[in-house]
């Protein structure tokens, strides 16, 4: 049986299932029209843990490796104390498979699962390709390739410092179906002289929460045995364990999370190498879901991530599991020990991974990152800059290696800070701009311009909407939307009534009342070539919050004008954005040449011309200012 065939009996199971649970509902639809039942069907298909279509594959993988034990002479018994399944499930020989394929079956059947979703409608039941898995998860496999990179690399890094590898203990921290875990093991047996049953019995662990996965993991390891035991089956049940890596007890009273004897006490920072690919997740309720079941387990976990005291570094802003995880694995991992985690750019780039960013360069040794472009889709299913990186734990960050499109360098910290003193960005770009960026970095910051405030639009469009009027008064209402390179378009002939002004603050009548202001969108999508655009409002203009401005005497701003729309200035801007927002402190931080350098009244043809008279001003030299016309 190959795994087409899997799917296909996979799928007719679902559909017996379905058929079976609203067979009353499916047969007599008096009173109840087909629509709804196809909405509560979807729905408990969708359902990843009570569902039908999770059930059902539940059951075909544990049936799979049921058959696998039972070829190697193990009953059922043995299957349901040392594997993840219902106490009353009855498990089938599958007929017609190489016992032998089982492993390989059974994780390539659990990843076109977390693939897919299954639709019924119309009496007809089908397979399509979704990412629900991956949203409501965080479930992402990593490719072979890339895992077996990050092994060994990570593996290398410890015997940097470790000749003795005798009792080595390696972590695969979120395992999935154990690509981690089957690369260590393939690692220490083929490179460092480890006997099969001493690496899985002895020194390799795996954590997750997925149940059909943790089977699929220990099936691998059981496996890989050169003689497959009861004994050496429970062992292997208590180093790759069913729970949730970022929950230590406490506030919680579920089965699935960690306990102080869990993994032989090594998750206390006892581990010498762990590496991992964590869950990608935002923690956050989405409100098409309604409020049920699934709101109240988000919300728990968020009030035991900010109140246990466990995270002090990943709990800033919207919580995301990568960066939990990352912390978790920090506070896992013995000093001195190595990790290597594929996880997204962001954490080098975002503002909400500020505090963990800096504890990672400011606390442990950042060995090196590897960057990889959304293009180059590392997932299936899943489109996202990523990339890897390594770190030794308490160790000090002098120069940080960096790979980039096949191009190697080394960034100092101390240029990292020097650029970027208050949030540490370390952002996905070349050899070449991270010169530029050194070039231009002792300007003083737009911050710093104590004559100039930069600030967003005065009038909320949500909680001052009543002040809106299609009746012509003399305040124009500017949104984000009517702003382009070429100045406001009148598009939305909206007003303000005069009593706003009433409403507002003495320090905006006082600064920015009647005043010619500068003036950009406050959203501007993250994929535009250029993204700032800066024009001049009229001095009766009225801004919307979808817009930021700057405020200040008009000699300045005039030359302000000239830097801001220049294409240096529009990338300095793009390296460190990492979402549609043009935020006022991404604003804040952008380097001001000498402002008595530059001729307010100069005027430019073409965007080459203004280019190339700002690239004059701060120093670039004809080839640098190429490279940056061609981002």
């Amino acid at each position: 049986m190959n795994l087409q065939l899997l799917l296909q009996q996979e799928e007719q199971l679902i559909q017996k299932n379905i058929n079976s649970k609203y067979s009353k509902e499916i047969n007599d639809t008096f009173g109840v029209s087909t629509t709804k039942i196809q909405e509560l069907i979807n729905a408990e298909l969708c359902d990843t843990e009570n569902g039908v279509a999770f059930k059902t594959h539940n059951n075909l993988v544990c049936s799979l490796i049921f058959t696998y034990l039972t070829a190697k002479g193990f009953n059922s018994d043995i299957f349901k104390r040392y594997f993840e399944c219902e106490n009353n499930a009855d498990f089938s020989i599958i007929e017609n498979v190489k016992v032998e394929q089982i492993p390989t079956l059974c994780e390539e059947l659990h990843i076109a699962f977390l693939n897919s979703k299954f639709e019924y409608k119309k009496g007809k039941f089908l397979r399509v390709k979704s990412k629900n898995n991956l949203i409501e998860k965080g479930a992402v496999y990593t490719k072979i390739n890339i895992v077996n990179e990050i092994v060994e690399n990570t593996i290398a890094n410890f015997t940097k410092n470790h000749s003795d590898l005798s009792d080595i203990k390696i972590l695969d921290f979120a395992c999935g179906t154990g690509r981690f875990y089957e690369s260590v093991f393939s690692t220490l047996t083929t490179k460092h002289d480890f006997t099969n049953d001493k690496a899985i019995l002895k020194h390799i662990f795996a954590i997750d929460i997925d149940p059909t996965a943790v089977n699929i993991t220990r099936l691998k390891a059981i496996s890989f045995l050169s003689e497959i035991t009861e004994e050496n089956i429970k062992i292997i049940s208590q180093n790759i364990l069913l729970r949730n890596a970022l929950i230590r007890g406490g506030m919680f009273s579920e089965d699935n999370v960690l306990k102080e004897n869990d993994l032989c006490g090594l998750y206390n920072g006892k581990f010498d190498i762990i590496v991992s690919n964590p869950p990608y997740l935002v923690l956050k309720i989405n409100k098409d879901k309604g409020q049920g079941e699934l709101s109240a387990k988000i919300q728990k976990q968020v009030a035991y991530f900010r109140n246990s005291g466990t995270y002090n570094y990943s709990v800033e802003g919207m919580l995301n599991y990568y960066q939990l995880s990352i912390e978790a694995i920090l506070s896992m991992v013995k000093p001195n020990g190595e990790v290597g985690i594929i996880c997204p750019t962001s954490l080098f780039a975002d503002i909400s991974a500020t505090k963990l960013r800096k504890h990672i360069l400011l606390k442990h040794k950042l060995r090196r990152i590897k960057y990889f472009a959304e293009k180059e889709q590392l997932f299936e299913n899943v489109t996202q800059a990523t990339n890897i990186f390594y770190l030794q734990k308490a160790g000090i960050t002098n120069a940080i290696e960096v790979e980039e499109s096949g191009n190697k360098f080394s960034v100092e910290l101390s240029l990292v800070k020097q650029l970027f003193a208050d949030k540490m960005e370390i952002p996905f770009i070349t050899e070449t701009e991270w010169k530029v960026l050194k070039k231009i970095s002792d300007k003083k910051k737009l911050k710093q311009i104590s004559a100039v405030r930069n600030r967003r639009g005065e009038l909320d469009l949500t909680l001052y909407k009543n002040y809106i009027t299609t009746q012509k008064t003399p305040f124009r209402l500017v949104r984000g939307n009517m702003i382009s390179e070429n100045g406001i378009k009148n598009i939305n002939d909206e007003f303000v009534v005069e009593s706003f002004i009433q409403a507002k603050s003495g320090d905006f009548v006082k600064n920015d009342f009647k005043r010619k202001r500068l003036v950009c969108q406050q959203v501007s999508n993250a994929g535009l070539k250029k993204r700032l655009k800066f024009v001049f409002c009229d001095e009766t203009d009225i801004l919307g919050n979808s817009c930021n401005y700057l405020s200040g005497d008009e000699s300045t701003l005039s030359k302000l004008n000239i830097l801001l729309n220049s294409s240096l200035l529009n990338w300095r801007f793009k390296i460190t954005s990492t979402n549609n927002h043009i935020n006022n402190y991404e604003l804040d931080e952008l380097p001001i040449a000498d402002l008595q350098l530059i001729d307010e009244n100069y005027h430019y043809q073409t965007q080459r011309e203004l280019d190339e008279y700002v690239g004059k001003i701060y120093g670039l030299e004809q080839d640098e200012l190429q490279f940056i016309l061609q981002k």
